[in-house]
């Protein structure tokens, strides 16, 4: 595991946030891979479409949820819960992100 400055430590729990362990890159795909649609590819330029490589979604049923840490230390949601209203075709689940 990677070791955090003290610093960061000290500077983490003053906030009241764990600190930070992942590299940047990694914590931007933990994040934020495939929760904004690709704006290229509705204007039909996307050069990653094919193979699918782009960050973004180009479908709704490749859409992902941004996990959000809670203050009590929980997620808005959890992956193991698979929502029982999941439309496959759409990417939507009516109960919504929670």
């Amino acid at each position: 595991m990677p070791s955090v400055s003290k610093a960061a430590a000290a500077a983490a729990a003053l906030s009241g946030s764990p600190p930070q362990t992942e590299k940047p890159t990694h914590y931007r795909y933990l994040k934020e891979f495939r929760t904004e649609q690709c704006s290229l590819f509705v204007q039909h330029k996307c050069g990653q479409h094919r193979p699918f490589t782009c960050f973004h979604w180009h479908f709704l049923n490749q859409r992902r949820r941004r996990p959000l840490r809670r203050r009590d230390g929980t997620f808005n949601y959890s992956p193991d819960v698979y929502c029982s209203k999941y439309d496959e075709a759409t990417g939507l689940c009516p109960d919504g992100d929670e």
